[in-house]
């Protein structure tokens, strides 16, 4: 369930600021936006919705039906919109158009999700007449002008800009138990999810819209694309095309891999290319770079339909974060000397191929331009390194003016935190490689180089990681000294060539000394929520700058959103200011409860937990009674996000005041959790919407968090059926418990993987189920987990999927079992949140300065910028450090219940 509430970041991290601000709030249209032309009075019509301008008039439109939508190739955009807008405005047509050029871009870009790529103007006909009209005029308008084509839709007839598919015209939609909301449609037995992807345009119950024209069929051909390729599976896709593996059949079935661009897609009116172009230089450079030997071979360029590919040479190899994790001791607990040596060779072989072929580039006059982690494949067996995607590269110095000097252009992309320009495309050199392979090397060692976003000097502070690791110095500052273009790649070249000197030089680090007076937490913790105060809005929707997540969700939630936060802050003992509580109890106020899921995280219950903590007690109870009312029926079971959670909330305002009706409520969610258990074996467990081939595991959405909101009923019921149903539940949970390996002695290491991954987390993963194997007394299993959570470093600093939660359920393993050795490797890994994460943020940025006082900001997830919710954000990493400094228990686990 993490993964559905995964943002895509392309529409939050479009500007240079701090914080994830949302393209359809922050943007402010260029001054000729497409109603620039227009006179006062048919301005007026308009009104701006979110990126579009809305032409919205009438009042009985039907809230679905046959919509149109139209595209516009680059060069025409502009001439595309003035004659739809004429034509619509006059006849009082309902629609919305793109607000810019700008918007424009963004909407036909590479990462925009390929179901809404290309709607330049969407139109809302009020009937199947209207609709068969408005479809016939404009394509008399349009004529002779083309478009991308719109993945969701049918087009119409042969016209290159219309497109049509049935679906959602209203603000119809339904609120899943993540607090998403779900767009449908009206179908003959119910609401039914209104799909936009490829395939769906058309739903089987609504009649043709057309007497006299169908699409025709398809051929069904051969099934070979270019005549010769056979697709055998997708790599990727994206909006402008995606990348396939085929067999080559004229080539003995030979592997190889297949790049397509769509027309008119990924367009750059600056420098006038659209992703056909973009492919067709790369096809130049590949064939420029073909005998280096460390980029893919060219095969053959061919047109299919109207789409655009190119073949290429299949290259053996995993990704760098494959190998990372597989390869890398830091990822592992305890320590090896052995693994650290052997993982250094392959560091070396990497860096020294990936310096030599872009030197050799660099030599040919090439410079890759966007050089990242995710262009490198390296053999593990031959540790062969090979660079893949030359989209961005180009010449330098062309010597032929008419065939050289379109390549000298650049193509505007790159990746942020990885590429000199960060967040702005910025007009670079051989320079900008340097860069990118400085931060694709750090990245290797630890994958949080994207933060160079936000911190010029990150890669400095990457200097803990090869402590840990053992490994000389050299190799640290041959990469800070990349970054900064102090030393050239024949020198790196140089450094790297003795390679049996750098093995040698490998130590074994000590475990660092835990000085409590020195790493300073206490100072830590009032910068962390010195920058949390330094940061609320009342003006910002959200009050505090959060995850993207609770833009498609809720502003208020527990989880992500202002209450959180505000709860924290409370509970951490920092002055919630009175603007503050006004702002969440205007919020609460004004709230359509139906718009809310029910849950603890996103939901109505979360949201209560907190409002009744910061006095507003009416409320809360209003609002966790509408959760009981629904979440039973909704029925899903996890802590997170469903009954479970419902129910612990309820335990708590039982606890509180006394109130029966708490407690009836917290026995209905216990008795649908009953009745939904698949019980088999001595063992139970719940299955959800998102519940693929095994069931979900972990506190947040698996067996775990069910299994401790039965614990705590029976513990204030003193009914053992609650009890045997938890054990139950947990039995469950361990049965799908590995091995760890690589432990520093023979005890046993347990571990917990989701999707094939070895994951130690509190919403997903080992910490999570330590803390309720703590709560049932199963001392001896949950030693043996908490031994696979005695590691350093991790990915993330947040406390739902990164490591201050971890260290959160080590301090819990220290208070349930006497030992102190958990809150020493706690106090490491919060010190490791404190050198590596948390930093100052830069001038640039234009945070307040109050008294002189530093504020200390938490990057979110992505890295790329910072948020201040509870389980992404600084809220969580507060509250972990609040309790090192001041003692007390984990949140929401209501220890408060235990007798």
């Amino acid at each position: 369930m993490r993964n559905e509430r995964w943002v895509n970041r392309f529409h939050y991290a479009w500007n240079n600021t701090l914080f994830f601000d949302p393209l359809d709030v922050y943007y402010e249209p260029r001054a000729d936006h497409f109603l620039a032309s227009l006179d006062q009075r048919t301005r007026a019509l308009f009104e701006r919705s979110g990126i579009w301008w809305s032409h919205r008039h009438n009042g009985e439109l039907p809230a679905q039906g046959w919509k149109i939508h139209v595209s516009a190739e680059p060069g025409r955009v502009r001439e595309v919109a003035a004659k739809v807008i004429e034509y619509l405005t006059a006849r009082r047509v309902d629609f919305k158009i793109a607000l810019d050029v700008n918007i424009y871009e963004i909407l036909n870009s590479k990462a925009v999700a390929r179901g809404g790529g290309g709607k330049l103007v969407t139109i809302y006909p009020r009937d199947d007449d209207e609709f068969r009209t408005c479809l016939a005029d404009l394509a008399e308008r349009l004529e002779g002008i083309e478009g991308p084509y719109v993945l969701s839709d049918l087009r119409y007839k042969d016209h290159r800009t219309l497109y049509f598919r049935y679906g959602q015209f209203l603000n119809t939609h339904e609120i899943d138990v993540l607090g998403r909301r779900v767009p449908h449609i009206q179908g003959p037995d119910g609401p039914v999810q209104d799909v936009r992807r490829p395939g769906s345009a058309h739903p089987d119950w609504v009649a043709w819209p057309f007497d006299d024209w169908k699409p025709e069929e398809e051929p069904e051909g051969d099934g070979l694309l270019g005549g010769r390729f056979w697709v055998t599976g997708a790599i990727r896709f994206s909006n402008s095309g995606g990348v396939y593996t085929a067999q080559d059949t004229l080539d003995g079935d030979r592997k190889v891999v297949l790049k397509e661009a769509r027309p008119h897609t990924n367009p750059n009116l600056r420098q006038a290319h659209d992703a056909v172009e973009i492919q067709a230089r790369e096809w130049q450079f590949l064939n420029r770079l073909a005998d280096e030997g460390s980029f893919p071979v060219p095969i053959a360029r061919f047109q299919q339909w109207e789409h655009h590919f190119i073949a290429m040479e299949f290259l053996p190899g995993a990704d760098i974060r494959a190998v990372l994790l597989d390869k890398n001791p830091l990822t592992r607990p305890g320590s090896d000397p052995e693994r650290s040596v052997e993982f250094l060779g392959l560091y070396l072989d990497v860096f020294r191929e990936l310096a030599a072929t872009i030197h050799a580039a660099h030599q040919r006059g090439v410079v890759l331009g966007d050089f990242t982690p995710a262009n490198v494949l390296i053999d593990t067996e031959t540790h062969r390194v090979s660079i893949v995607d030359l989209e961005a590269c180009r010449l330098l110095e062309p010597e032929h003016a008419a065939a050289e000097q379109a390549l000298s252009r650049p193509v505007e992309l790159f990746t942020p935190g990885f590429r000199l320009s960060r967040n702005k495309y910025r007009l670079t050199g051989p320079e900008s490689d340097l860069f990118g392979l400085a931060t694709s090397m750090a990245h290797f060692v630890f994958p949080i180089a994207a933060m160079s976003s936000l911190r010029e000097n990150v890669l400095e502070n990457f200097g803990v990681f090869f402590e840990a690791l053992g490994w000389p110095d050299t190799v640290h500052r041959l990469i800070t000294d990349l970054a900064s273009a102090r030393v050239s790649l024949p020198e790196v070249l140089e450094a790297l060539a003795d390679e049996e000197a750098l093995l040698g030089a490998v130590r074994t680090p000590g475990a660092p000394a835990v000085d409590e007076a020195r790493m300073g937490m206490a100072r830590t913790e009032t910068e962390v929520a010195a920058f949390v105060a330094a940061v609320a809005d009342a003006e910002r929707a959200t009050l505090f700058p959060v995850d993207p997540f609770t833009h498609i969700s809720n502003p208020l939630s527990l989880g992500f959103g202002a209450s959180g936060v505000l709860w924290a802050l409370n509970a951490s003992g920092v002055p919630v200011e009175p603007q503050w509580r006004d702002w969440l109890e205007r919020g609460i106020d004004g709230m359509r409860t139906e718009a809310y899921p029910d849950g603890l995280m996103t939901g109505l219950a979360g949201i209560a937990w907190a409002a009744d903590s910061l006095g507003l007690k009416e409320q809360a109870r209003g609002l966790l009674a509408r959760a009981n009312e629904r979440a039973p029926e909704v029925g899903d079971h996890s802590f997170y996000y469903g009954l479970a959670g419902v129910g612990m909330t309820n335990l708590r305002f039982h606890l509180s005041d006394g109130e029966p009706r708490h407690l009836e409520a917290a026995r209905e969610c216990a008795r649908a959790l009953r009745e939904s258990a698949v019980c088999e074996d001595g063992t139970a467990h719940w299955r959800n919407a998102f519940t693929r081939e095994e069931p979900l595991g972990g506190l947040g959405y698996g067996q775990a968090g069910v299994a401790l909101f039965l614990l705590r009923m029976h513990q204030v019921t003193g009914e053992d059926g609650f009890l045997r149903l938890g054990r139950e539940a947990l039995a469950f949970e361990m049965s799908r418990a590995g091995a760890g390996g690589d432990a520093s002695d023979d005890r046993e290491m347990v571990t917990f993987a989701q999707g094939g991954t070895v994951e130690p987390y509190v919403e997903v993963g080992a910490a999570g189920v330590l803390q309720v194997l703590l709560r049932y007394g199963d001392l001896d299993r949950a030693r043996a987990v908490a031994r696979g959570l005695d590691f350093r470093f991790s990915v993330l600093p947040a406390y739902g999927f990164g490591i201050s939660g971890v260290a959160d359920a080590l301090l819990d393993a220290a208070d349930f079992t006497g030992d102190p050795s958990y809150r020493t490797i706690a106090l490491r890994q919060l010190d490791y949140v404190r050198t590596t994460f948390l930093f100052e943020p830069d001038p640039r940025f234009g945070m307040p300065r109050e008294d002189g006082r530093r504020l200390l900001g938490v990057p979110g997830e992505g890295m790329t910028r910072c948020a201040t919710d509870y389980l992404t954000g600084s809220a969580g990493v507060l509250r972990v450090l609040h309790r090192v400094n001041h003692g007390g228990g984990a949140d929401f686990l209501l220890d408060e219940a235990a007798p």
